[in-house]
């Protein structure tokens, strides 16, 4: 089943052009050609099976494009290191880690959730868990790869939705969303800085944003395995977005943290968690 036109009807009230924050009209023109229409700048955008695509080609550029383009060849090796590998070398620790990332949000029965770079849709299960059939739980990547594995989802439950966008430049307006999530990507962003206040933006006043992204805690960075650790994954070196952070958001806490394979550290993470 393919987005329906009432469905986008019903939802683009929450939705906005990542150009000039305009309204966005529906227009249909058959069943293979639907299109949204920005009623102030007349931007055109698309919308293909369940994927609603909010991303001009202007906001494709630097290291956006190119881990757009990674992510895109790879999506199905992706799709199956994070949804089979790794459940199963974690014996399930990752899925219920997870599951505690999104408990700290605080999300309600009927919230709005949006998660960033949704990615194959790792998260959305456990978010649409916390808010129910009478919530909303929008989706957005940059990679239309990867978002074809999260399809499934919003085909699964009506009330996921699947938007295809830049992080930095994100299509909705003011104070819409209950919490923000985001694991993964940030530390590659092109605009770190322009996202970071994007998720604020977006987020309703005492709101949850939690970031969650490679790090490995600076502590014990100077160990001999730490730092071949490092060598094969030179994010790993990376560091949470506290300063950023700090000019738009507030109560802002990081904690460090490794997901382990019995004994082999498998990735280590930050965890950095604010709120507008």
């Amino acid at each position: 089943m393919s987005v329906r036109p009432m469905k986008i009807s019903e939802i683009l009230e929450h939705l906005r052009c990542p150009i000039c924050m305009g309204d966005l009209d529906f227009v249909e023109r058959g069943s293979a050609n639907k299109s949204i229409i920005c009623t102030k700048c007349g931007e055109k955008y698309y919308v293909y099976g369940e994927i609603i695509d909010l991303l001009p080609k202007a906001f494709m550029r630097g290291s956006d494009l190119r881990w757009m383009k990674y992510y895109d060849r790879n999506a199905k090796d992706y799709y199956r290191l994070f949804h089979r590998i790794i459940p199963i070398l974690t014996l399930g620790a990752e899925g219920r880690i997870r599951k505690r990332w999104i408990n700290r949000l605080g999300l309600r029965d009927g919230d709005y959730a949006l998660d960033v770079a949704t990615g194959t849709g790792r998260n959305i299960p456990y978010l649409h868990r916390r808010v129910g059939s009478r919530g909303l739980v929008f989706g957005v990547d940059i990679s239309f790869g990867m978002l074809q594995y999260a399809v499934r989802y919003a085909k699964k439950w009506e009330n996921v939705i699947l938007v295809r966008a830049n992080a930095s430049h994100l299509p909705f307006p003011d104070n819409i969303f209950d919490a923000v999530f985001h694991v993964g990507g940030i530390n590659t962003f092109e605009e770190k800085e322009l996202a970071i206040r994007e998720m604020v933006r977006v987020a309703k006043a005492g709101a949850k944003i939690i970031v969650i992204d490679e790090g490995l805690d600076p502590k014990l960075r100077r160990t001999r395995r730490s730092k071949k650790l490092i060598a094969s994954n030179t994010l790993y070196a990376s560091m949470p977005p506290i300063k950023e952070f700090q000019k738009y958001a507030q109560n802002i806490r990081v904690g460090w943290h490794i997901i382990f394979n019995k004994l082999i550290a498998i990735w280590p993470y930050y965890v950095l968690q604010a709120e507008k």
